[in-house]
């Protein structure tokens, strides 16, 4: 007889935990823990809850500090991290290499501020350069490349260039014709690894590595790589201040620049056409945009005030639609998945609007040259998790087959098999979210109040500064307002105290030794 798989005891407290992580939090306190899993176990007692966390905790999967609940793994990633940037502040420098006068990358010369930038992080272990979109991040990585010492352009095993997702790697390599990989893979991870286990890579030879798109690592992407660097590798993180925080863990990016670590900043935006634009105003100024008067509008920047959710979508379908019928560069940006206003709402009457297929749709549930997203790292088909392409079905054979065509042709990626349809999603609308690290020419968002929860400053700015040339808004003024004078919630992190706490505590030893 088949024996049932037992449920472990409070198993639902870990899943909760994993639910505050992707909200950015490494811990919560006891009362908020209560307070998530009766939101979503009703009868949940309190004695039951206290019962089933001390099994977690006696299991090893939950453990108390102080009066803060941690995720095994997040405490020990948070007491690495921090006792690894504690021995980094009292020891960053290093013997900074003498650069030519003039640094060249391809046909781009670097202005002064991006020479300093280069200078700066060539001479620490571990340095920040930050910008707003399209302020020439990507040129510094080559010229970082290019003039660190030790480190070979022709020989991949000396630096590692990587970023948190995979279309934020495959951009950056296509960009800079150099090898780049996720974090993950860099560290020859899989998610869900252990970033601290014995027999983790490491980069022995290893002179430099550059995280790009670092506004989205996460604590344990932090823990790993200091654990594989080595003493004498300079590690840079390059990133925009005002896009979103990682969908993970941590707020690793303000939290090196309060404490200390170096940092360079480039104020020049060559992204958009033209500068006087006021899309290239909101996008540079944008940290002094509170509130919808303060942004700048033309052209380039509209804003459509509609009243109801349903003329929003209305409204919102039907300029989509012109733009991708007239095959420009552009992509809808929804906050969320699910619900009014989602990728899963507004993509059917996208996908109608462009492909009014009438007969049911072939065995693949997609229709003809439907606008798809792959959703998985691919390196052998050389496609990423994050890339937007056109759907073909390949016909013939008893399984579904099907290609994505992506960049116009110039990639392509079949598939044959009905499990790999996982891969895929329509892509008329996504996220914010997957759309950090990409550009397009025009980007169409809606607002409104019904996203309150998550329309914040960061979540406005890196949906408009994804835009080449001009970015439309649809939706009630009020809640645009709103999102531009609220900042990013606060997420539960013990890092920074963590760090000053190892430093008084070595700070003691030196006056007793």
């Amino acid at each position: 007889m088949e024996s049932k798989k037992k449920t472990v005891r409070g198993i639902y407290l870990v899943h909760a935990l994993e639910g505050a992580s992707l909200s950015g939090h490494t811990y919560v306190t006891e009362d908020e823990l209560f307070g998530m899993c009766r939101h979503s176990y009703c009868r949940i007692s309190r004695n039951t809850f206290r019962n089933d966390l001390a099994e977690q905790i006696r299991l090893g999967n939950i453990q108390w500090e102080g009066r803060r609940l941690y995720l095994t793994r997040l405490l020990r990633y948070e007491n690495a991290v921090a006792f690894k940037l504690s021995r980094l502040l009292t020891a960053n420098s290093l013997s900074a290499p003498v650069l030519p006068e003039t640094i060249e990358v391809g046909s781009i010369t670097l202005s002064p501020e991006q020479r300093e930038a280069v200078q700066m992080a060539l001479g620490h272990r571990l340095s920040i350069i930050l910008g707003g979109a399209g302020c020439g991040k990507t040129t510094l990585i080559e010229a970082l490349v290019q003039n660190c010492p030790q480190v070979d352009p022709l020989a991949p095993d000396t630096f590692v260039l990587c970023a948190p997702t995979g279309k934020a790697a495959c951009n950056l390599s296509a960009k800079t014709g150099l090898p780049a990989r996720t974090v993950h893979s860099s560290l020859r991870k899989v998610p869900d690894s252990d970033f601290l286990e014995l027999g983790s890579v490491e980069w022995g030879s290893v002179r430099l590595v550059v995280i790009d798109e670092a506004s989205m690592l996460s604590l344990e992407h932090l823990a790993g790589v200091l654990r594989a660097a080595n003493t004498n590798c300079r590690i840079v993180l390059v990133g925009d201040p005002n896009q979103l925080l990682p969908v993970g863990p941590g707020n690793i990016l303000p939290d090196l620049l309060e404490l200390g670590f170096p940092k360079a900043l480039l104020r020049i935006c060559h992204r958009q056409a033209n500068a006087e634009t006021a899309l290239a105003y909101n996008v540079r100024e944008f940290r002094s945009c509170r509130s919808i008067e303060d942004l700048h509008y033309d052209d380039s920047f509209v804003f459509l005030p509609v009243s109801s959710e349903e003329e929003i979508q209305a409204r919102i379908c039907t300029e989509a639609a012109g733009f991708y019928k007239a095959g420009s560069n552009a992509q809808v940006l929804a906050l969320y998945n699910a619900g009014t206003l989602s990728v899963s709402a507004l993509n059917p009457d996208l996908r109608d609007k462009l492909i009014p297929e009438k007969k049911p749709e072939s065995r693949t549930g997609y229709r003809e040259r439907d606008r798809v997203m792959i959703l998985k790292n691919d390196w052998v088909r050389h496609v990423c998790n994050g890339d937007i392409g056109t759907f073909h079905s390949i016909s013939g054979g008893e399984e579904p087959a099907f290609r994505v065509v992506c960049d116009g042709g110039l990639r392509q990626a079949s598939w044959c098999g009905k499990d790999y349809l996982n891969l895929l999603c329509l892509a008329y609308a996504i996220t914010v979210h997957k759309s950090q690290g990409s550009e397009y020419d025009v980007v169409i968002m809606p607002v409104t109040s019904g996203f309150s929860f998550l329309m914040n400053r960061n979540m406005i700015y890196t949906a408009i500064s994804r835009a080449r040339q001009r970015v439309i808004l649809v939706g009630n003024p009020k809640a645009l307002d709103l999102a531009l004078k609220r900042d990013t919630p606060e997420r539960h992190s013990m890092l920074l105290r963590k760090v000053h706490m190892y430093q008084h505590s070595e700070g003691k030893k030196s006056t007793v030794a």
